[in-house]
C-alpha cells in the first residue's frame, strides 16, 4: 500500500520557455490540421490515445517525424479491431529504410559522432561523409558475401563507432542486427547466439575498462566454437584493438572484410514498417533470456517520439546517453543520429580517472542532453559534490535518467546543488520489450520531486487493481497497482524469436488481462493532485506480508537520505513452510561505517516515520554487496528467490554473480550468528 497524501510535492522546476519547445510545436500543429484546440499535455495525451483518434496521432507523428517523406499514410493501423495480440500491424501501405532516414539529415563536413575512450584520453571525431563512407564500404561488404534481408548479424563489441557503423549498413539491407556487451560471460552470449542463429559475429579482440585492457581472444575463440554448431554461421568478423593477437580459424579482420567492398553506392532496401530490424533481449537473470524482436521503423518512431517531444530534442543538438550495447538504451544513441546534429559514443567506466569524468565531458563537448542512471546522480550527491560549480553546464537543457527509481533526495539535490536551474530533470520508465517509455517527463508543465511526470504520448497508461485479475482502474484514486497499455503502440515486439516465441510473447504479456491489455509488470502509483507517477518497484518483487501489499522502492526511498548506507535492496521471504512474507531489507555500508543496534533502530523509525508501521522491515542484515545486472538494475527477483530457498543458477546477465552466494546464509535465519541476528533490534 502507498501512503495516502493531500500536499502538494515540492515544486522542482518550471518550464523556462514552453513555447519553443518541439511538443507546443506539435500540439499548435494538430490543433491547426484537426481544428482543435488542444490546450496543454493532458489534452494532447487524451487525444492521442483515444481510440477515435489514436489513428490521427500516428499519422501525424509519421509527418512530424519526416520517417519518410516522400509519403504520408493514409492509416496507421492494419485492422480496426485494436487488439494488441497478435502483435498488430502497423502503416501497411508503407516501405522505408532505417538508414536512409539518419543520412537523409546529414550535414556533409559537419561532426555525427564523437568517440570518447576512458577518461576522456582521446576525443575522435567522425563526420557525416565519414560515417557515411564507413556504412557503404561496409553494406558493401556484406552484400558481396552473400548478406540478405532477413539474415542476422550479431555484435559483441562496445559503445564504438564500428557498432554504429555495422548497425547502419545491416539496417540498409534489410537485415536485423543484435548487440551483446562484450562484458558478458560467454554462456551468456551463446544463449542468445544459439537462438537467432547468426549468419556473421563480429567481436573485438580487447576493451578497456576501469582502466584495464581485458584480451576477448579467449571469449572469441569459445563463441566461435558455439558458433560453428549453428546452421548458417558464416564467419566472424574481428575488431582489431590494443593486444590485438592473430586471429583464430574462420575469422577475418574487420579491415580485410572491408576489402570485400567493390565501390558500389549504398542503397537502401525498402522494407515494410513492421520488418523486423533488432533483435535484444530480456535480462535472463532467472533463466533463458527472450529474442524479443523489434521492427526498425517502430523502434525508430518511438524513440523520436520520446526524445522530440517528452526530452525536447532539437535539430542540431549533442546527445550522450551512458549505456552498454547490450541495453536496449544503445538504440536511443543509434536514433538520436536523426536529428542531424552530434552523438557522443562513450566507450569505458564513467568513473575513471573520477566521477566528474562525464561533466568534464558535458563541458567540453557542449552537450544538451545528458542520458544517465539514477545511481550516477545518487552517488554525485553522496560524494557531496556540487557539479555547478566546478564544470560550465550551461549547455545543458535536459538531464534524463532511467534504469531504476529516482528518489526524491536526488531531485532535490540535483536543482538545489547539482546542476543548473535551468536544466530538466526527466525521470521516465519502459523496457526493453517495447524500445521505449510508458511515462515519461514534459517539458511544458512543472516537475515535482519523486515523481515522473506524465504518461508518453500515444501510450494509453492504466494502473489497475494488483489484487484481481479483472482490468479494474485504481489510477485516479492514487492507489497502487499494476502498470498497464489499453492501446497498441508501434515499437511493440513484433516477435519473439523461435518456435515458442509466440507462447513466451503472449505469457509475458497478456496471461493476466488477456490480449488487449499490455500487462508490464511494474507496481506503482498516480498522483490525483499532480497526476505524476511514483514507481514502486517490479510486480513480482512486490512486498506481501500479513496480505498488506507494497514495493520495495518505498522502502529503499525512505532511507535513502541516510549517510551511512551507500546500497540496499528490500525483499519479501517467504520458504516453503512459511504462512507468511517476511520483508528483509539488506545494506551496503559506506566505508567507515558499522550496523549497529541503534542504527538498525534509527532505520526502522525512519520508515515507519515516512510510510506506516506495517511498512517496517522485520529483520535488516549488512551485505558485502548488492547484485546488479550487466545495465546496472538491481536484481530483486534472484535475491528474493535465493533467501526463499531457491537454488538459482546466476546467468551471465549478472554483473557480479560472486555476491549472490553470500545470501544463502539468510535462508535460516535461526543459524546465523549472534552479530548477524543483531538485525532484528526492536524500534
Amino acid at each position: 500500500m502507498a501512503v495516502p497524501t493531500s500536499h502538494l510535492p515540492r515544486t522542482l522546476w518550471i518550464p523556462p520557455d514552453k513555447e519553443a519547445t518541439n511538443l507546443d510545436k506539435f500540439r499548435h500543429w494538430v490543433n491547426a490540421k484537426h481544428k482543435l484546440a488542444l490546450m496543454d499535455y493532458n489534452e494532447l495525451h487524451q487525444w492521442s490515445t483515444s481510440r477515435e483518434s489514436a489513428e490521427n496521432f500516428w499519422i501525424d507523428l509519421f509527418e512530424f517525424e519526416k520517417l519518410n517523406p516522400r509519403v504520408v499514410p493514409e492509416r496507421a493501423f492494419a485492422s480496426k479491431g485494436l487488439s494488441m495480440f497478435p502483435p498488430p500491424q502497423f502503416f501497411p501501405d508503407i516501405t522505408l529504410n532505417f538508414t536512409e532516414h539518419i543520412f537523409q539529415n546529414r550535414a556533409p563536413g559537419q561532426v555525427a559522432l564523437y568517440a570518447c575512450s576512458e577518461g576522456l584520453a582521446e576525443i575522435t571525431e567522425i563526420d557525416w561523409d565519414d560515417l557515411y563512407t564507413r556504412t557503404k564500404t561496409f553494406a558493401d561488404a556484406l552484400r558481396n558475401s552473400g548478406l540478405k534481408k532477413g539474415d542476422r548479424v550479431a555484435a559483441v563489441i562496445s559503445n564504438c563507432v564500428e557498432t554504429i557503423v555495422a548497425c547502419l549498413a545491416v539496417l540498409s539491407i534489410g537485415a536485423i542486427f543484435s548487440t551483446s556487451s562484450p562484458d558478458m560471460g560467454v554462456s551468456g552470449i551463446m544463449e542468445c547466439l544459439a537462438q537467432i542463429e547468426p549468419r556473421f559475429t563480429i567481436i573485438e579482440s580487447s576493451v578497456r575498462y576501469n582502466g584495464k585492457t581485458r584480451t576477448l581472444m579467449d571469449k572469441a575463440e569459445a563463441c566461435l566454437d558455439g558458433l560453428r554448431q549453428i546452421a548458417g554461421f558464416q564467419e566472424m568478423i574481428l575488431i582489431q584493438r590494443q593486444g590485438f593477437s592473430s586471429p583464430p580459424s574462420s575469422t577475418v579482420t574487420w579491415e580485410q572484410f572491408n576489402t570485400r567492398a567493390t565501390g558500389r553506392d549504398l542503397t537502401y532496401e525498402q522494407v515494410p514498417f513492421n520488418h523486423p530490424g533488432f533483435i535484444v533481449y530480456s535480462s535472463g537473470t532467472t533463466g533463458t533470456p527472450k529474442c524479443i524482436v523489434h521492427s526498425a521503423a517502430g523502434v525508430l518512431m518511438k524513440i523520436k517520439k520520446d526524445y522530440m517531444l517528452n526530452l525536447d530534442v532539437r535539430q542540431g543538438d549533442t546527445i550522450y546517453q551512458y549505456t552498454t550495447t547490450g541495453w536496449v538504451m544503445w538504440l536511443m544513441v543509434l536514433c538520436s543520429l536523426s536529428y542531424g546534429g552530434k552523438t557522443v559514443l562513450y566507450d569505458g567506466s564513467p568513473l575513471i580517472p573520477d566521477i566528474m569524468v562525464t561533466l568534464r565531458m558535458v563541458e567540453k563537448l557542449k552537450i544538451t542532453l545528458f542520458g544517465t542512471s539514477a545511481r550516477f546522480l545518487s552517488d554525485l550527491m553522496l560524494s557531496e559534490i556540487k557539479p555547478r560549480r566546478l564544470v560550465d553546464l550551461s549547455s545543458l537543457r535536459t538531464v534524463s535518467s532511467t534504469g531504476s527509481v529516482l528518489q526524491p533526495d536526488v531531485c532535490e539535490w540535483f536543482h538545489d546543488r547539482g546542476f543548473p536551474s535551468k536544466v530538466h530533470l526527466v525521470s521516465g520508465s519502459g523496457g526493453t520489450d517495447l524500445a521505449g517509455s510508458l511515462v515519461n517527463g514534459d517539458p511544458t508543465s512543472p516537475e515535482y520531486a519523486g515523481e515522473i511526470q506524465r504518461p508518453a504520448l500515444g501510450m494509453a497508461i492504466d494502473i489497475l487493481d494488483s489484487e484481481s485479475d479483472k482490468p479494474i482502474s485504481v489510477a485516479q484514486k492514487g492507489q497502487p497497482g499494476e502498470l498497464v497499455c489499453r492501446m497498441p503502440f508501434p515499437s511493440q515486439p513484433v516477435k519473439f524469436w523461435g518456435s515458442d516465441g509466440n507462447k513466451r510473447y503472449e505469457d509475458s504479456y497478456f496471461s493476466r488481462y488477456g490480449r488487449g491489455i499490455w500487462h508490464q509488470g511494474d507496481f506503482v502509483s498516480m498522483s490525483p493532485i499532480t497526476g505524476g507517477f511514483t514507481m514502486l518497484g517490479r510486480s513480482d518483487g512486490v512486498l506481501n506480508p500479513s496480505g498488506v501489499r507494497f514495493g520495495s522502492a518505498e522502502i529503499c526511498n525512505a532511507i535513502s537520505g541516510m549517510p551511512e548506507f551507500e546500497e540496499t535492496i528490500c525483499v519479501g521471504q517467504r520458504r516453503p513452510t512459511d504462512h507468511d512474507e517476511t520483508v528483509l531489507l539488506f545494506v551496503k555500508m559506506k566505508n567507515g561505517q558499522a550496523l549497529t543496534g541503534a542504527l538498525i533502530a534509527k532505520t526502522k523509525s525512519r520508515i515507519q516515520a515516512a510510510l506506516t508501521p506495517r511498512h517496517v522491515p522485520k529483520h535488516i542484515f549488512e551485505v558485502p554487496e548488492i547484485p546488479y545486472t550487466i545495465n546496472g538494475k538491481k536484481i530483486e527477483l534472484v535475491v528474493k528467490q535465493i533467501v526463499s530457498g531457491r537454488k538459482v543458477i546466476p546467468s551471465g546477465a549478472v554483473a557480479n554473480p560472486g555476491s549472490l552466494k553470500f545470501y544463502e546464509r539468510f535462508v535460516d535465519l535461526k543459524a546465523l550468528t549472534k552479530s548477524e541476528r543483531l538485525s532484528s533490534a526492536k524500534i
